[in-house]
């Protein structure tokens, strides 16, 4: 694995499908593309997950799914956010699929990609898995989710502390169950 002494605001990052879940498409993909513009990546898998939920029976599960698939096809074409096969090189894609199918054994494959991808390239993991969290820190990877991109976009003056805190309050009124640590903001 690589391992190098990254400044972790400018780190990639690689999100698994639960972060992306968890705004609005609009308000989300807002906030990643002033942090995170052209360090921001959405594995192949993720983007399959997202696809299976536009093809729900439920209309809202359906509605809020087609906008985020929408909402992330956007920040592909845009080119704000990448796929990780556009830095690959063939001895990271054996490590990378060995990684992944290791941690498929417990997780989504989507998350599994994805904290492969973030071991082998030392990028950031941003789920809101805790199960998923933990193994990564486990294994040394970095990782945010939901809470701490809020906090991290509030220290860098990108949301206000109110307009954090009605989003915060808005995820847990749609049962969001955020293990609290205290973000200060």
């Amino acid at each position: 694995m690589k391992k190098e002494n990254i400044d972790p605001d400018l780190s990639a990052i690689i999100f698994d499908n639960t972060v992306l879940s968890n705004f609005p498409p609009a308000q989300i993909l807002h906030v990643l593309r002033r942090l995170y513009e052209g360090r921001a990546f959405v594995g192949r898998a993720v983007r399959r997950e997202i696809q299976v939920g536009t093809a729900s029976p439920c209309n809202s599960v359906y509605l809020r799914s087609r906008a985020k698939l929408q909402a992330v096809n956007q920040a592909f074409q845009e080119g704000w956010m990448r796929s990780p096969d556009d830095e690959v090189n063939p001895k990271d894609e054996v490590v990378e699929l060995r990684l992944s199918m290791e941690y498929r054994k417990g997780f989504s494959p989507g998350a599994s990609e994805a904290m492969a991808i973030a071991r082998n390239r030392n990028w950031v993991f941003a789920s809101d898995d805790g199960t998923a969290k933990r193994f990564a820190r486990e294994r040394g990877i970095r990782v945010t989710g939901t809470l701490g991109i809020l906090a991290k976009a509030v220290k860098s003056n990108v949301l206000c502390s109110s307009v954090a805190n009605n989003i915060h309050a808005q995820l847990i009124k749609e049962g969001y169950n955020f293990h609290i640590r205290t973000y200060g903001w």
